[in-house]
């Protein structure tokens, strides 16, 4: 079953905060952001891709480290986009498998970001 592709989703999320003062001329507001990973790739010789309990562990520490903070002080320019492609790419560091993000800042609002 090894020679088989399979993808994951593990999600978590978190609050902060972020202003626009360009073209969105927007003060400080909060979101509560919610993210899902997407892995993707054959299973190993166990028959699984990623330890869930692992990725999950990542993406606690992430969640962390955003968690309260000032986005502006993190991403110079702090867009649901290029906050996506932020913690995209934390997880793609330690997951190579890695291969899409899907952050909401409200519901009805998502960017994702996908690798082929």
């Amino acid at each position: 079953m090894t020679n088989k592709s399979f993808s994951v989703e593990v999600s978590s999320g978190f609050t902060a905060f972020h202003s626009h003062d360009k073209s969105l001329n927007e003060p400080a507001h909060n979101h509560n952001f919610k993210y899902t990973i997407t892995l993707k790739g054959p299973l190993n010789d166990e028959g699984y891709l990623v330890d869930f309990r692992e990725i999950e562990e990542l993406l606690k520490q992430i969640s962390k480290g955003l968690e309260s903070k000032n986005l502006n002080t993190i991403i110079p320019v702090p867009t649901t986009e290029n906050l996506a492609y932020y913690i995209f790419c934390k997880v793609k560091k330690v997951f190579p498998q890695a291969c899409k993000i899907q952050l909401k800042e409200k519901e009805n609002y998502q960017a994702v970001y996908e690798e082929n």
